[in-house]
């Protein structure tokens, strides 16, 4: 459901209409030239000029599959005064790679940041777009399913939309429960993954977390609403980022789409250790008895438990605090594209001469976690390199129990995070010898979003 200032590419004969230099399009995805029987190394596809309302801010997005090698980078250009600004890029994409958004930059007109393109004292008339696709390996190419471009309009007064009253079942989970090392991008994480999970997925909020982070050491927020959605489409679920006003988020619950959405706090919020923009997903609109309205969230930050995550703002506190950002979100329409950060199985061995450490196998042979698998120690010195901070480049390693009942998602469960010791993950036995087993689930999950996972019974 696009709105009049979101344009969105997502068909083959919408590709079709564009430039395609050594790329083609099939099954509505956008794939590199394959000359003797070898896929050609880069190409690129650009689409033709998007004419949009007058505006003054640009963000774009894109979906698709990008395996180990493989990689996508976004790039815009916007028409002002008549002629055509240079290439801007958001930065290449792939979960594989430290990934890093835009450079801060400025340009005449243009003041790229980390995931969007702003026109100081100037008006753009048109955007157009392209995107790269890059592999180093002849057997693989990265895929583009979706290509869009939103706009922040100017001298347009937002719609109200018809009122709605709904609500829909979205996943909830908060901040308090996921990694402590993830904090700066997890609110975020958290409403995709309430997202894609009512879906049907049962993704961890720390695999897309890990997946979406923008690494670039600078950069003064990791949350990306551009790699967001690209990490979403990762998984198949069509995403795409932008600007909207109430007509769209109300068009949207209308459709059974849930939305994410981006909430400035207030100072009592942000001295409270709230970020200055926190990240809430939109579950529906309520009418109450008296005549006000509600917006029923999703809210990352509401308190220590998931079911905390379910709460309600006055319609008009809610657009107060909310900027006017969004991120939509679609069903999977064609599965999952290769290159999804996959979940594999791994059998745990006890350590003969320490009952409590449990070593990972994978494929029959042992699978050691490097020490600094969850970055360095808190103890450790700082790496020379900024790029190596622990902050940017480490995994997760996690282990949980049964809770009393079951849940809907293994995101429910209660992750108890750690770290490597001599490679392998240390499991506390049952205290007294007449007690059960005790039946682990182990999670390590690598900065792509990739995760190992394995049971065992840990016995006294």
């Amino acid at each position: 459901m696009e709105h009049k200032n979101t344009f969105l590419l997502h068909e083959t004969e919408e590709f079709m209409r564009g430039e395609l230099d050594n790329v083609t399009v099939a099954e509505s995805r956008i794939l590199l030239d394959m000359v003797q029987g070898a896929y050609v190394p880069y190409g690129c596809y650009t689409s033709p000029a998007i004419p949009l309302p007058a505006f003054d801010a640009v963000r774009v997005s894109w979906n698709g599959g990008t395996p180990p090698g493989t990689a996508l980078e976004a790039q815009a250009r916007v028409m002002v005064d008549g002629n055509w600004t240079a290439w801007s890029s958001f930065g290449r994409w792939s979960p594989y790679l430290p990934r890093e958004g835009a450079k801060p930059a400025a340009r005449g007109p243009l003041v790229l940041q980390h995931d969007r393109l702003l026109l100081d004292s100037k008006v753009g008339t048109q955007v157009q777009l392209r995107i790269y696709l890059y592999s180093k390996e002849e057997k693989q190419t990265p895929t583009v399913s979706l290509l869009g471009v939103s706009v922040r309009p100017v001298d347009v007064i937002p719609a109200g939309g018809r009122p709605v009253n709904a609500c829909l079942h979205l996943m909830p989970y908060v901040v308090a429960r996921r990694a402590p090392a993830l904090r700066d991008v997890m609110d975020l994480a958290v409403c995709l993954t309430s997202l894609t999970n009512r879906w049907g997925a049962d993704i961890l909020p720390e695999e897309l977390a890990l997946a979406m982070r923008d690494c670039q050491p600078e950069a003064d927020d990791a949350r990306s609403l551009s790699f967001a959605a690209a990490a979403a489409g990762c998984w198949g679920f069509p995403a795409w980022a932008g600007w909207g006003d109430l007509a769209l988020l109300r068009a949207e619950v209308r459709a059974g789409y849930g939305v994410v959405t981006a909430l400035e706090s207030s100072p009592a919020q942000i001295a409270a250790g709230l970020p200055a923009v926190r990240y809430a997903a939109l579950r529906g609109f309520a009418n109450k008895p008296d005549g006000s309205v509600e917006a029923l969230l999703i809210d990352p930050w509401a308190g220590g438990s998931d079911f905390d995550a379910e709460c309600a703002l006055p319609l008009d506190d809610f657009l107060v605090a909310w900027n006017n950002l969004v991120l939509c979100m679609r069903p999977r329409r064609h599965g999952v594209p290769a290159g999804c950060p996959a979940r594999s199985s791994v059998w745990l061995r006890r350590e003969r001469d320490d009952p409590e450490l449990y070593q990972m196998h994978l494929g029959g042979a042992p699978h050691p976690l490097p020490d600094d698998f969850c970055g360095p120690p808190a103890d450790a010195p700082a790496p020379d390199a900024p790029a190596q901070a622990p902050a940017k480049g480490a995994g997760v390693l996690a282990w949980s129990l049964p809770d009393e009942r079951p849940h809907a998602t293994a995101a429910h469960r209660a992750l108890h995070f750690t770290r490597p010791e001599k490679g392998g993950i240390r499991l506390a036995r049952p205290a007294e010898n007449n007690q059960p087993p005790l039946k682990y689930t182990v999670y390590a999950i690598d900065p792509a979003g990739q995760t190992l996972v394995g049971d065992v019974l840990v016995t006294p």
